[in-house]
């Protein structure tokens, strides 16, 4: 689900990994590593600048996008495992 970004920062979030600047395949190959480690149910929250590297992690974790919102240069997704 779209949500604004003051939703995004009231989402009670187990870890966040800022992937500001990194291109593909890092940001999917972090992501999936930490969603590897979280516990069921636990929100991950994702930080890209890459507009490329969003869409990536997007589809390759589409059964667990909980919510993505953009802030101007800054995409920014939720995680459910």
């Amino acid at each position: 689900m779209k949500l604004s970004l003051e939703q995004i920062e009231k989402l009670d979030v187990s870890q966040t990994l800022d992937l500001s600047g990194e291109v593909c395949p890092v940001p999917t190959l972090k992501t999936k590593a930490a969603l590897n480690k979280a516990k069921e149910g636990e929100l991950i929250k994702v930080i890209l600048t890459s507009k490329k590297s969003a869409e990536n992690i997007g589809a390759e974790f589409r059964d667990k996008v909980y919510a993505y919102c953009q802030h101007k240069n800054r995409f920014i997704i939720i995680l459910k495992k």
